[in-house]
């Protein structure tokens, strides 16, 4: 292929993708609201599950944290060393802040990554 086939197919790709992800949200937040109409159900008759003759349903409870205060969490990180509460993931930005400062970070390499810049003109 030429570059030029090369660039219209990605554009195609890239087009039918922003279809597909449009028609996926709209599935996904129809799918939401029944999520909520069918555990408002389930509360209303009294029931933690039910079925018919396609699939079953279930409530399924867990809970998540909700950080109501950084510096006490990050306090108590700091004295108990439990870094298992955090997810491990260098944040990027800060990174590339300190990079571009001329800072170095200990433990820390850069790593290149190539990708297509892609704009539809």
């Amino acid at each position: 292929m030429t570059l030029n086939e090369l660039i219209d197919e990605k554009k195609s790709i890239k087009d039918q993708l922003t279809n597909l992800n449009v028609e996926v949200s709209k599935l996904k937040e129809r799918e939401d609201t029944l999520d909520l109409k069918i555990i408002e159900k389930l509360d209303a008759e009294g029931l933690a599950r039910s079925a018919n003759e396609v699939a079953s349903v279930s409530i399924r409870e867990d809970f998540v944290p909700d950080v109501q205060d950084w510096d006490a969490l990050y306090e108590h990180i700091r004295d108990t060393e439990d870094f298992s509460l955090l997810h491990r993931r260098v944040s990027s930005t800060a990174f590339k802040e300190r990079i571009n400062q001329g800072d170095t970070v200990p433990g820390l390499q850069t790593r290149e990554i190539r990708r297509v810049n892609f704009r539809t003109l």
